[in-house]
């Protein structure tokens, strides 16, 4: 009896951050329930999906539901089952301590038909990107070579869009890939995707490229619900900086991004990003961890602020830096943009 009071009394002891916070939603496919159905989650800190996930739940049932328990932090989750994949399209994920609640999984196919036939690229990858069966032309397919980037960003480089056949090639080295497809409506390479913005993730990933050999592979994608624009404030997390974006009379500027660095040079890619200031120029970046972060404004991104770029820096601190709690919401931060010049 001693032994159970003292073990008892060691798990009311542990720290919250060592207990299980619960996932559960539904894996679904055209609206329907899927019974088996593995969900698995990789914690953020890994740098490939080569090896087994560190977490996986039991096969879904007739009702699609799917809980999984995991320590408090940031993860990818992804499903898997009857010839079915599913990249969750808010990836790497944040998990509070109370757990995540109704994660929806739309399954897509991972047999679709590949390429066929001749090809002028020789050693790399070709293939097709459909959304609901159909090709997609102008979609942008980007290549990464591990997670370290969090599949976010230009990564290792990116195709040609597709044309009207939803088709694409890229010569690429032997090695292991990663491969995302992207369609804005804004025409921008890079930001938060929006509402009616397309996403895929070829189910393949890592793809193996052999010297030599043309990998096949198709790409379906699925469209970024409306949803994502109504829970922008806390999409990456509990921790929130909200304010507004003013030009140098101090007036409001639409259009405009705040980024999240932990460097205070600000160069690197940023932690997070948020979305584009309406009209009012008021914005909110969420993310999972409290820190010491640097915060920058900017209409464009990717590579150093150019001549004509609308672009500022946090001025409420000499170096441009914030300081907050997890789960803390900063609100009030002002950041004025001007022209580079």
């Amino acid at each position: 009896m001693k032994l159970f009071t003292s073990l008892a009394f060691v798990l009311l002891m542990m720290p919250l951050s060592l207990m299980a916070a619960t996932v559960n939603g539904k894996a679904t496919v055209d609206s329907e329930a899927l019974a088996g159905i593995e969900v698995v989650a990789f914690p953020v800190s890994a740098l490939n999906f080569s090896q087994p996930a560190a977490y996986t739940s039991v096969p879904t049932l007739a009702d699609g539901l799917f809980s999984i328990d995991l320590p408090p932090g940031e993860y990818y989750l992804l499903a898997q089952g009857r010839e079915l994949f599913n990249f969750y399209g808010r990836n790497p994920v944040a998990v509070p301590e109370d757990g995540l609640k109704n994660v929806n999984l739309l399954m897509l196919p991972d047999n679709l038909p590949v390429p066929q036939g001749d090809a002028v690229v020789e050693t790399g990858v070709a293939g097709f990107v459909t959304a609901g069966g159909k090709p997609v032309p102008g979609a942008v397919v980007m290549v990464y070579t591990d997670l370290s980037s969090r599949l976010k960003g230009m990564g290792l480089g990116w195709t040609s869009p597709t044309d009207e056949r939803g088709y694409f090639e890229a010569p690429l080295p032997s090695g292991a890939y990663y491969l995302v497809a992207r369609v804005r409506k804004s025409g921008k390479m890079a930001g938060p995707l929006q509402a009616g913005d397309l996403f895929g993730y070829l189910a393949g990933n890592p793809l193996a490229i052999q010297d030599g050999a043309l990998a096949r592979v198709h790409i379906p994608l699925i469209e970024v619900p409306e949803k994502v624009d109504r829970h922008a404030s806390d999409m990456f997390g509990n921790t929130l900086v909200k304010g507004q974006i003013l030009d140098p009379k101090g007036q409001p500027v639409a259009g405009i991004q705040v980024l999240l660095y932990d460097d205070p040079m600000m160069l690197n890619r940023p932690l997070y990003v948020s979305q584009l200031t309406g009209a009012d120029g008021r914005y909110q970046l969420s993310f999972p961890n409290g820190g010491h972060y640097y915060l920058a404004a900017r209409n464009e991104l990717g590579g150093t602020p150019a001549p004509g770029e609308l672009y500022g820096r946090y001025q409420g601190a000499p170096d441009h830096s914030i300081r907050i709690k997890t789960g803390q919401v900063l609100e009030g931060l002002e950041i004025i943009v001007d022209e580079v010049y």
